[in-house]
C-alpha cells in the first residue's frame, strides 16, 4: 500500500502502522483514527482519479485499527488485568489505569451526547414539503398566464434594449438675465404703486436667478435714491416705498449694471 501517514508517534505507510500496532510496538491508545482519517480524506480529494484498491486497502487497515482500539477499551477479565499490572512497574500501572480511565470518559461523554440528542430528536416530526392543504388557495398563482413563449418574448426585448442616450448640455452657454431690464421694470411699477413688497416681484415658483436678478434690481434704485427699502421682521418681507421728487430713471451710457447667467 502507498498511503502514508503523519501523526505524533508514527510516520510511514499506512499498512506498516498495522503491523507495528498488532506486535505492540506501538500503542493504539496514542493513535487517533480520526486524524488519520483527515489527512486520507484530504490527500482523496487531490486526487484527479481515485484508485480502487488503495482506497479499499485504507478502509481494510483503518477498520482493523479501530477493532484493535475498541477491543482495548473493553474491560478485561480480572485475571488478565491483574497479571497485566503485576508485569508493571507501580508509576507505569498507574498511569495505564489513568488513561484507560480518559479513554473510558470520553467514550461515556460521547454516549450521553447522542443519547440526549436521541431524545431530542424522537420529539421532533418532520413536515411535509409545501403549505397545509388548507391555505393551498390563500397564495395567487403567480405563473397563471405566463407561458414559455411569453417568457422568451420578454428575455428578447430585455436583450435588444438599448441605452438611452442622453444629449449633453454642458456645451450649452448660459443665457445672460440683463439686471438693466429689470431695473427698469420695477421703477415703472413702483412709480405707479408707490409701496410693493418684495413678494410681489416673486413667489415660489420665480427662478432662482430671476429672484437675484430682482433683488440686485432693487438696490441699484436704493442706490440712486429713487426708494426706501425696510425690512420688519429677520428673514420677513421686504417693504419698498416710492421716494416722490427722486427724479427719472437714466441707464444710458453706464457699465455699473451687469447681468446675471441663467443655467
Amino acid at each position: 500500500m502507498s498511503y502514508k501517514v503523519r501523526i505524533d508517534s508514527f510516520e510511514g505507510p499506512f499498512d506498516l502502522l498495522l503491523y507495528l500496532v498488532s506486535r505492540q510496538k506501538v500503542d493504539i491508545g496514542a493513535i487517533s483514527i480520526a486524524e488519520i482519517a483527515d489527512q486520507y480524506l484530504e490527500e482523496v480529494s487531490h486526487m484527479d482519479n481515485l484508485d480502487l484498491d488503495v482506497a479499499s486497502d485504507f478502509l481494510l487497515v483503518a477498520s482493523t485499527l479501530l477493532e484493535i482500539k475498541a477491543q482495548s477499551l473493553i474491560p478485561r477479565d480480572r485475571g488478565e488485568l491483574e497479571d497485566e499490572l503485576a508485569e508493571l512497574a507501580p508509576s507505569e500501572a498507574r498511569d495505564m489505569l489513568v488513561e484507560r480511565l480518559v479513554e473510558y470518559k470520553k467514550f461515556k461523554n460521547v454516549s450521553e451526547a447522542l443519547h440526549a440528542r436521541f431524545v431530542a430528536e424522537g420529539r421532533m416530526h418532520t413536515r411535509p414539503f409545501g403549505p397545509d392543504a388548507c391555505f393551498l388557495q390563500v397564495m395567487p398563482d403567480f405563473l397563471e398566464g405566463v407561458t414559455v413563449d411569453g417568457m422568451a418574448l420578454l428575455a428578447a426585448r430585455a436583450m435588444a434594449r438599448r441605452e438611452v442616450f442622453l444629449l449633453e448640455s454642458e456645451h450649452i452657454a448660459a443665457k445672460p438675465i440683463p439686471v438693466e431690464v429689470h431695473v427698469r421694470a420695477i421703477h415703472r411699477r413702483i412709480v405707479n404703486a408707490k409701496h410693493l413688497r418684495f413678494s410681489d416681484l416673486v413667489n415660489d415658483a420665480t427662478p432662482p436667478e430671476v429672484v437675484v436678478v430682482t433683488f440686485l434690481a432693487i438696490l441699484e434704485l436704493y442706490k440712486r435714491s429713487m426708494v426706501r427699502v425696510t425690512q420688519p421682521q429677520a428673514f420677513g418681507d421686504i417693504q419698498i416705498d416710492y421716494i416722490e421728487g427722486s427724479g427719472e430713471l437714466n441707464l444710458v451710457g453706464e457699465d455699473a449694471l451687469t447681468s446675471v447667467g441663467e443655467g
